[in-house]
């Protein structure tokens, strides 16, 4: 098992960062709610290597990604439809739409399997960038562990997003009350993912790390990282404007 571990680097790295880190691996490797163990490893390898893939950087490159034609340089891991989710995610995400989508759900890929993958994919992305930015190599993907998913849903609806989502006001009462901590509203970034519950929870373990915590956003009579919050702002503005995120 991969211990992550960025001890004797010349800067600090908290420690809360890498015991996140370390949670999201073992998340990684173990079965979630629609893809097995086996699955979730392989879609963090294909996540990696479409940044290798010579029909994606050919799409990335034309007017439109629809002027090219072809085939993605994957690893064989995964069915074909899976591959075009992770790589189009990966490398150009800003111009992803509605029909897209649906094209992969007619492809036979289920709304709850596209949301965890998609989950999957934010996640090794993050800590990979992470590892890119201090510089040392990315770490070696865990070893699957075996077992099922649990297929558990919420009572997820269309409303908001291109995929169903479970609004704080029809989690209240029930199991998954817990995830907006009984409050009857949440920001639509929260709720993206919620169909599959535990992938909004794996993200956000990531997001109050490496980023700052919700209740701290806008207490502005306080600092609690090493750069103020208009740093870190400015910072997130630039990435957004780079990955193309309209949020």
């Amino acid at each position: 098992m991969t211990e992550i571990s960025y001890e004797g680097l010349p800067w600090p790295v908290r420690d809360d960062i890498t015991a996140a880190h370390r949670r999201q691996w073992a998340r990684l490797a173990r079965p979630g709610t629609w893809l097995t163990g086996e699955e979730r490893v392989a879609i963090a390898a294909e996540a990696r290597n479409a940044a290798k893939c010579n029909f994606c950087k050919e799409r990335k490159d034309a007017l439109s990604p629809h002027a090219v034609t072809g085939d993605h340089d994957s690893l064989g891991q995964l069915p074909a439809a899976m591959v075009e989710q992770i790589h189009r995610i990966r490398t150009d995400s800003g111009r992803l739409t509605r029909d897209w989508h649906d094209s992969l759900i007619a492809d036979g890929i289920s709304q709850e399997r596209y949301v965890e993958t998609v989950g999957v994919i934010a996640d090794t992305v993050a800590i990979d960038t992470f590892c890119r930015g201090l510089g040392v190599p990315l770490w070696p993907l865990p070893q699957a562990e075996a077992g099922q998913p649990t297929s558990v849903r919420p009572p997820a609806e269309l409303d908001i997003a291109w995929v169903p989502t479970l609004s704080p006001d029809h989690a209240l009462g029930t199991e998954f009350e817990e995830l907006y901590n009984g409050r009857p509203q949440a920001a639509h970034i929260y709720q993206a993912m919620s169909l599959v519950p535990e992938e909004v929870k794996g993200f956000f373990d990531l997001v109050v790390h490496q980023y700052i915590p919700g209740e701290a956003m806008r207490d502005f009579e306080n600092e609690y990282r090493a750069i103020d919050h208009a740093q870190i702002e400015l910072v997130a503005g630039r990435v957004s404007a780079l990955n193309q995120c309209v949020y």
